[in-house]
Parts: C-alpha cells; sequence; structure tokens
C-alpha cells in the first residue's frame, strides 16, 4: 500500500486549483515523507536558514537566556562550518565533519520564521545553530621566545597620569650628616679626654671635709686626688670658707672642683667644676732632662733596695717609695699611670716608642701572657704576669734583643729581686714603660716634703 503523505498547508505562490501528481509514484520502501517538489523545497529553506544561522555572529535566543542544553551525543565544541552553495544545491554535509573558520561577514537579519523548516529541522542541529563563531587567537610566547623579541632592560613606561615613585633612597639620612653619638652624655666621648662633668652630690656635704671626693669618685683605683684650702675674713664679719679639690685621671686630664661656704652655715655653699685636658706630649730634651732629674735618682735608689722588703711588700708599693722621696715628682695615678709614656706595646699588635728606654723608667703589665725560648738550650716557657696588674723599675734594657730587665717584689716573693722580660714573646695583656716627670707637667705647684 501506499504511505499518504502528510496533509501541508497550502504554501504562499501556489495555486490551489492546479493538480498534484500521482501519489502512486511515490509509493515504496523509500519514499520520502513529503512529496518531491515540496522536499526540494524544504531542503532549500533549511540550506538557506542554516547557511544564516551559521555565518551570523549573533544568537538569535534572548541576551539573558541560557545557553540550550547539549544533544544527547554532544561532543567538544567545534568550529562553525563554512557556508554551503546555493546552487546548484548539494547534498547535506554530515554535522561530524571538521570545519574550517570563515571570515565574519557582515551580519544578515534572521530569516522569517518557517514552520515547515523548524519541523523537519535535526534536533541536533540546535547546538550548531548555538555556536559562536570561534576565532583563531595567537599563541602566548614563552618565556624565552619573549626574552628574545624583547632586551632585558627594558623598562614599561607608567600609565599616563601616575605619579612618579618616590625613590627608596629618599628615607635614608644623609651620610654626610652629622650623627649624634648615643654616648653624648659622656664628657669625655666629645672632649677627648676623660676627664668632664660629674654629679657633685651637694646634699652629702662632703665638701665640708679636708682631702674628700665626691661620692661618685669614693673608692676608684684609677685617680689621684689633693687638695688646697684657704680662709678668708670680710673685714672681720665673715669667715669664708675656699677648699679645691685637684683630680686627675689615668690619661692626666683633671677636674678641679671648688666649694665656697661659711662656716658656720653651710647652706651658703657654691659648688663649681672645670675641666682641663691632658698636657702635651714631652718633647726629646724634656724627657732627658726628667730622666736625669728623677730616672737615675730612682735606678740607685732601686738597686740599694735588694733583697730587700719595702713597704707592704707589694710591687705597686716598692715603686711608690722610690718615687715619694723625690721632690717635685708627680706621684703615681694608683697602677695605671707613673708619668709621661715612653713605650707601649699592645699584645705586639699595636707598639709606639718616645724615646729610648731607661734605667730608672717604670714599667706596668697588665693581664699579659709571655710564651717563647730562653736558656742556652732554647727550653719553651710560658709565664703570666700582672693578673690583673704588676709594676717594676727598669734595671737595664737590651734593644738588640727586646729584652728588659726590672727589679720588682711581689710578684714571687716580698723581697725584691731582678726579673727579666723579652718584649717580643709577648702574646697577650699590655706592657708600658713610664718617665717620672715633675708636678708643672700637669700645671700643678711644687709641693714641699712634709
Amino acid at each position: 500500500m501506499g504511505v499518504a503523505s502528510p496533509t501541508r498547508p497550502p504554501q504562499a505562490g501556489e495555486d490551489i486549483g492546479e493538480g498534484t501528481e500521482y501519489e502512486g509514484d511515490y509509493d515504496t520502501d523509500i519514499a520520502s515523507l513529503a512529496p518531491h517538489k515540496d522536499a526540494l523545497s524544504a531542503h532549500d529553506r533549511e540550506s538557506s536558514l542554516e547557511e544564516n544561522s551559521l555565518m551570523s555572529p549573533f544568537n538569535d535566543a534572548p541576551p539573558n537566556a541560557p545557553p540550550p542544553p547539549p544533544g544527547p551525543f554532544a561532543s567538544t565544541p567545534r568550529a562553525a562550518p563554512p557556508p554551503v552553495p546555493q546552487s546548484p544545491p548539494l547534498p547535506r554535509r554530515s554535522t561530524e565533519m571538521s570545519r574550517s573558520v570563515p571570515s565574519l561577514p557582515p551580519p544578515v537579519p534572521p530569516p522569517k520564521e518557517n514552520h515547515d523548516a523548524l519541523f523537519i529541522q535535526n534536533p541536533r542541529k540546535s547546538e550548531d545553530v548555538a555556536e559562536s563563531p570561534v576565532l583563531d587567537e595567537p599563541t602566548p610566547l614563552a618565556f624565552d621566545d619573549a626574552r628574545a623579541i624583547s632586551p632585558p632592560d627594558r623598562r614599561v613606561p607608567p600609565p599616563v597620569g601616575a605619579r612618579p615613585r618616590a625613590s627608596v633612597e629618599m628615607s635614608r639620612p644623609s651620610l654626610s650628616a652629622p650623627r649624634r653619638s648615643i654616648d653624648h652624655h659622656r664628657p669625655s666621648m666629645d672632649s677627648g679626654f676623660i676627664a668632664g662633668d660629674i654629679d657633685l652630690a651637694v646634699q652629702s656635704g662632703w665638701w665640708k671635709q679636708s682631702n674628700q671626693v665626691p661620692p661618685v669618685l669614693q673608692g676608684r683605683k684609677d685617680i689621684y686626688f689633693e687638695c688646697d684650702e684657704s680662709t678668708t675674713t670680710n673685714q672681720g664679719e665673715q669667715t669664708m670658707i675656699t677648699r679645691e679639690t685637684f683630680i686627675l685621671f689615668q690619661d692626666y686630664s683633671q677636674t678641679i672642683l671648688t666649694a665656697r661656704y661659711d662656716p658656720y652655715d653651710p647652706s651658703t655653699v657654691e659648688l663649681d667644676q672645670r675641666h682641663e685636658g691632658p698636657p702635651k706630649t714631652m718633647r726629646q730634651d724634656q724627657m732627658e732632662e726628667a730622666y736625669d732629674t728623677f730616672g737615675r735618682k730612682i735606678s740607685a735608689a732601686a738597686l740599694a733596695k735588694k733583697d730587700q722588703v719595702v713597704g707592704d711588700g707589694s710591687a705597686p708599693g716598692f715603686v711608690l717609695e722610690m718615687i715619694r722621696p723625690l721632690e717635685d715628682a708627680l706621684l703615681p695615678i694608683s697602677t695605671r699611670s707613673y708619668g709621661a709614656l715612653v713605650y707601649a706595646n699592645m699584645a705586639n699588635a699595636s707598639t709606639q716608642q718616645h724615646d729610648a728606654i731607661r734605667p730608672g723608667d717604670i714599667i706596668t703589665i697588665r693581664n699579659a701572657k709571655f710564651q717563647g725560648k730562653h736558656g742556652p738550650m732554647h727550653a719553651k716557657y710560658s709565664a703570666e704576669v700582672g693578673k690583673p696588674d704588676h709594676v717594676g723599675i727598669v734595671a737595664e734594657w737590651d734593644g738588640t734583643k727586646k729584652k728588659v730587665r726590672a727589679w720588682e717584689q711581689g710578684r714571687d716573693g716580698k723581697k725584691v729581686k731582678q726579673e727579666s722580660y723579652k718584649l717580643d714573646d709577648l702574646r697577650s695583656g699590655e706592657v708600658k714603660i713610664w718617665r717620672v716627670v715633675s708636678r708643672s707637667w700637669v700645671g700643678w705647684q711644687k709641693k714641699a716634703l712634709a
């Protein structure tokens, strides 16, 4: 039997009264669902609709409409198909074939809606229609390729109107500007010597007593001080006491304290302090003069004390007893300084010498370690001297061997005996040699002996 063709509404431009072809011609197993002419017309309209849909870069769907769901056999997105020639009509190509991307033509208005074309359209074509044309984008260059094209030192200019970036060097202080020392409160750092302002502690009343210093200096072993006192009367009505205290530090800078007060009303005290720097280094002729005045006498006195116990039996006590009898000699500042510096050796890393070492000079040794060889058999030895301080009187100096022989006591027994020190063997600590000088070197008056 023949298959009845579906009833089709009349199309525009067709003559309703015109006869149709015999249906028996299409009564076969491969008969089309539509008459032959109608099928060809529908095929042309479908191709035209498909071409316009694929060539248009715009989607017919509303802007906010979600994309249509993929078909049951949807695969990865594919490129848009090329335009189909309109004449002569060719068989439809499979949608599974790869398609190249055509150049974008000018927008074409969408065709009028055709119910017949939508009825026979392949359902899988909705996926193709919803697709937007895929454009080829340039492949980004690798890091090495980009570096080969662009020089390494190329800098991207800042955007127009952008503020220039402040340099990090702007926040750094200038190196040429003077830096304020963290020790600005220490007078010794500003003036270059030890003497400086001290706490006078008026409320303690130290200034009422002779041969006394402020509490901040009491008990210190690195100073030497003397006091002078005078009393004046103002026309027999008021008595004023003036006491001056001269304090010497180990660098021979000094502080002079002056106290003026009424002994009957100590609340009227006036305290003042001033400072003086160290004296100038002695010239060669002054060094020789000091040796002739004091050095020769000290050397002879030390030799006369051989095998005896002097003073309290200590090394500083022995040297002090050799200097004290000399008129106008400046007494030592504890165990730190004994006059003008002649020689200094800091662990053989730094040495200085201002004059030849002579008998009667004073040698001081602090925290020193000697290590080397001595004797005819060159036996090794190691000795530690001056823990913390040791002092003696030079008896002989051998400049060739750099060996000094000294009179001393208190290091190995209390009796005075002679020891030798090879200065080239000094491994740590310090060795200094001094020359006793007069009081006038620091500006003090000659003091009469008691």
